[in-house]
């Protein structure tokens, strides 16, 4: 809230060794460049509860980012899954300097060695980044990799309205029979719309 970004970030260790004054449970990790120098790259943390309850959540996580818009840039990483009230439980969050394969990985990396092993089975949703596409199946063996539908429909550039209602009705459908209702009217019509949503692979 005070001083420079400079500050802000030389007393990051000092944050989270007060956090844990609180919080005990509090995990964090902060990597730097040379011990000499101590520039900040990236950190890793989450607090003492998802460590207790992760096991009762349901295996879904959903990763995502925003940017940061201080002096010094970068991303916040964040992580969601729901708990057995179908409620959003925030699992754990990065700051990192730029959306890398390197930088994905050392999140991923962390949520595996906290959370998820390497042979887990779970579902990761999140956007069609392709470092992310890169990232998961170095990290995660058995992870099954799906993308967001918000992301997606966002992204769709088709004139055809009827595609976008499809879409939302395709997302929301219970079985395979309610699935092919909707999707058949795209594969008939809007072949474009297929390649973007990646339904369709390009000739």
């Amino acid at each position: 809230m005070r001083g420079s970004f400079e500050d802000a970030y030389q007393l990051f260790t000092n944050y989270f060794t007060e956090v844990r004054l609180v919080d005990p449970d509090l995990v964090f990790d902060i990597q730097t460049t040379s011990y000499k120098d101590r520039r900040f790259i990236r950190c890793f943390w989450y607090f003492g509860t998802p460590i207790k309850a992760y096991k009762l959540l349901r295996p879904v996580v959903v990763i995502d980012k925003t940017f940061l818009k201080g002096r010094y840039r970068g991303s916040l990483l964040t992580t969601i899954t729901i708990d057995p009230n179908n409620y959003i439980f925030l699992l754990a969050f990065s700051v990192i300097e730029s959306e890398t394969i390197e930088s994905w990985t050392y999140f991923l990396e962390m949520l595996r060695s906290n959370f998820y092993s390497f042979d887990t089975i779970f579902i990761v949703i999140s956007d069609k980044n392709p470092e992310i596409i890169n990232a998961i199946p170095k990290v995660f063996l058995f992870t099954v990799h799906t993308f967001c539908a918000f992301h997606i429909l966002s992204n769709i550039k088709t004139t055809i309205e009827s595609t976008m209602i499809a879409f939302r009705m395709i997302v929301e459908a219970l079985t395979s029979i309610d699935f092919n209702k909707h999707m058949n009217p795209i594969q008939n019509t809007d072949l474009v719309g297929l390649q973007i949503l990646g339904i369709l692979k390009e000739t």
